[in-house]
C-alpha cells in the first residue's frame, strides 16, 4: 500500500507539472500598451514627461516603462488584466521656478497621476493627465490605529497616535494648524470623485499656540497621542507614548496632566473629544492651515439626502497641507470608489490588513534614500500613499531606522 502511495503522489506532480506548463503556454500577451502622459497646465508648453518611469500595477503584476521624448511610455508583451496607473516627477525649486507658467515660490514640487481600473485586453493607448503640486514642509508621517492585544488576547485600543514630520530644512510652527480625521461613514458620505474641492471631516482640532510656540526642527516630528502613557508597561506589544508632544483629551482614556491638549474644534459625535480613530477601517487624515475665524464658520452638513444623523465639516481642499488617505481592508480588494481625500492631496490609499484591527499596524512614511544624509532624514512625498506608506507591526515613535522604511 505504501509503495502504491508513493507511485500515486509521484504520478499526481507529474501531472500538475504538465498543467502549469500547459498553463504558461498558453497564456496570451497584449503586444502593445502605450501610455502618453500629459503635462499640467501650469507647467511651460516646451516641456514633456520625457525619460520618467511609468508604472502599470495589477493585483498581480507590475509593468515599467520609460516614457520618449513625447512623454509616451510603450509597454509590450503585457497579461491582459485589470491595472492602476502609476507616474510622478519630483522637480527641485530651481526646476519649479524655470517650468512654471507664472511666478512661483521656490519650493520642491512634484507632478503625478494615478489612474486606477484600466481594463487592458487590447492594444491599447491610454492617456493620462499629471497634476502639479507643491511638495510639503510638514508631512503626516505615521497613524497607528489599529490597536493591539493583551497576552491574554483581549483588546487593548488606547495607543493610537498621530506622527507629524518636518520634511524642509527649515525650522516649522505647528501652532494654529489643524488636523482633521476625514468622515468614515459606510457608504462614503462625500466620496471624493463627487467632492473634489472639498474634504468631509468627522472631527478637526487645531494645535494651540500663538505663533512660534511649538517649533519643528528639520527632520524632527511631533507626536499626538490619545493617551500619553508608556502602554507597553501594561501591554508589552503595545507603545511608549509617555514622551508624546501633544494629546487628544477626552474621557475614554487616561489623560497625561504633563502634556499640552489639543483644542477640539469639531466632533461629530457628542461627547467624544478624543480623536476616533477605527481600528481596522476609514482614518483619511488631512493638515491644513486657515484662520480659526474662518474655521468656525465653515459648513457643517448631513450626508446628503438625509436631515438626520451624523453631520460633517467641510474644508476647502485647496487649504490642505498634506493628507493620507486610509481605507478600510476588504478580502475582496480595496474600493477606491470609496476615497474621500481628493486625488491631487493623495493619489491612491493605504490601508493595514485587517478588517478588524488590533494586529499592531502602523502606516508609516517611507525615508527617502536619495535626499537622507549621516546628519538627518527625509521622507517621501510623492502625494500617493501606496508608494509614501508601509505597514509597519511594531510602530515605535519617532523611529524611521526600520529596515521597511528604508527599502
Amino acid at each position: 500500500m505504501k509503495f502504491i502511495k508513493i507511485i500515486t503522489q509521484t504520478l499526481l506532480a507529474l501531472f500538475l507539472l504538465v498543467v502549469a506548463a500547459c498553463n504558461d503556454s498558453n497564456l496570451t500577451y497584449i503586444a502593445s500598451v502605450d501610455v502618453k502622459v500629459s503635462m499640467p497646465t501650469e507647467i511651460k508648453a516646451d516641456y514633456a514627461f520625457s525619460n520618467k518611469e511609468v508604472i502599470l500595477r495589477s493585483d498581480r503584476l507590475t509593468y515599467t516603462a520609460t516614457t520618449d521624448e513625447n512623454g509616451v511610455a510603450h509597454f509590450s508583451e503585457i497579461v491582459p488584466d485589470i491595472y492602476n496607473i502609476y507616474c510622478s516627477w519630483e522637480l527641485d525649486g530651481d526646476q519649479y521656478v524655470e517650468m512654471s507658467n507664472t511666478a512661483v515660490e521656490h519650493r520642491p514640487a512634484l507632478i503625478s497621476a494615478t489612474l486606477t481600473k484600466n481594463k487592458i485586453f487590447d492594444p491599447i493607448q491610454i492617456n493620462i493627465q499629471t497634476l502639479l503640486s507643491v511638495k510639503q514642509k510638514l508631512l503626516i508621517s505615521k497613524i497607528y490605529a489599529s490597536g493591539t492585544r493583551y497576552p491574554n488576547n483581549s483588546v487593548f485600543h488606547a495607543d493610537n497616535y498621530v506622527e507629524i514630520f518636518n520634511n524642509s530644512d527649515e525650522v516649522q510652527y505647528l501652532d494654529g494648524f489643524f488636523l482633521a480625521l476625514v468622515e468614515g461613514d459606510s457608504p462614503a458620505a462625500f466620496p471624493s470623485k463627487d467632492y473634489a474641492d472639498y474634504v468631509h471631516a468627522r472631527q478637526v482640532y487645531r494645535f494651540p499656540g500663538a505663533g512660534t510656540d511649538y517649533p519643528v526642527d528639520p527632520g524632527k516630528s511631533v507626536v499626538i497621542a490619545n493617551s500619553a502613557y508608556n502602554h507597553t508597561l501594561a501591554v508589552p506589544r503595545s507603545v511608549n507614548l509617555e514622551d508624546a508632544d501633544f494629546e487628544f483629551k477626552g474621557s475614554l482614556y487616561n489623560n497625561n496632566d504633563f502634556v499640552m491638549g489639543m483644542d477640539l474644534i469639531y466632533s461629530t459625535y457628542v461627547g467624544i473629544r478624543q480623536i476616533n480613530l477605527q481600528r481596522g477601517g476609514v482614518n483619511g487624515l488631512c493638515l491644513f492651515e486657515d484662520d480659526i475665524a474662518n474655521v468656525i464658520n465653515y459648513p457643517i452638513l448631513y450626508v446628503p439626502g438625509k436631515t438626520s444623523g451624523n453631520m460633517f465639516i467641510r474644508i476647502p481642499a485647496k487649504n490642505v497641507v498634506d493628507g493620507v488617505e486610509v481605507l478600510s481592508f476588504r478580502t475582496t480588494g480595496i474600493d477606491v470608489n470609496l476615497k474621500r481625500v481628493p486625488a491631487f492631496i493623495d493619489a491612491s490609499y493605504t490601508n493595514i490588513s485587517s478588517t478588524s484591527g488590533y494586529n499592531n499596524e502602523s502606516m508609516e512614511r517611507k525615508v527617502d534614500k536619495t535626499r537622507s544624509t549621516s546628519d538627518r532624514v527625509y521622507l517621501i512625498d510623492t502625494n500617493n500613499s501606496q508608494n509614501d506608506f508601509v505597514k509597519i507591526t511594531t510602530p515605535t515613535p519617532r523611529d524611521y531606522t526600520k529596515s521597511l522604511l528604508n527599502q
